[in-house]
């Protein structure tokens, strides 16, 4: 495969995720998979104290703001490039070894970026965003994120839990403060 055909590729997968829209049966699985990453992320986030359930205190223009900035990022554009742009929409498309190695690559650079993120652009957030628990459950958030788009062929799914979830805990479970936002 040469370059130009590879690139031609991921943007084709690109579009096509990005204009599939999931049946009901399909959000259905996804909500499922979501329900297992939440039953999976909120035991390591309560107890490692990243997670803690708090009082929002938002006006509603900034709870909008909030919910759209997140949509734009890190929802859309995270899934975007670390779903979209380096994930096949199918996975039998590729030798199964290869299908995995692309699998694990995409995840790694995406639990990467979080530290690398704040070093660029968000120094203050770097030990939250480097610490073993929010790593860990940036991992989790990862693995459903992929499940979702490889089962849905879609970005909109694992856009849709990504977004929730860091809505969630932003708004309910003390994300604000720990971003110096409070």
């Amino acid at each position: 495969m040469t370059l130009r055909s590879f690139v031609v590729q991921r943007v084709t997968d690109l579009r096509d995720a990005l204009t599939t829209v999931p049946d009901a049966q399909t959000w259905l699985g996804c909500a499922g998979v979501f329900g297992l990453f939440v039953a999976c992320a909120g035991p390591i986030g309560l107890l490692s104290g990243l997670l803690h359930p708090t009082v929002p205190h938002l006006m509603s223009r900034d709870a909008f703001l909030t919910a759209l900035v997140v949509f734009v990022h890190p929802a859309f554009v995270e899934e975007v490039v670390f779903r979209g742009l380096l994930l096949p929409r199918d996975m039998r498309s590729m030798p199964p070894l290869r299908a995995f190695v692309a699998t694990v690559a995409a995840l790694a650079l995406y639990v990467a970026s979080h530290p690398l993120n704040a070093i660029l652009f968000r120094p203050g957030v770097l030990q939250l965003f480097a610490s073993p628990a929010y790593l860990a459950l940036a991992t989790l958030l990862g693995i459903a994120c992929t499940i979702a788009y490889l089962f849905s062929r879609s970005i909109w799914p694992s856009v849709a839990i990504h977004w929730v979830s860091v809505v969630t805990w932003i708004w309910l479970l003390g994300g604000r403060e720990m971003l110096g936002r409070s």
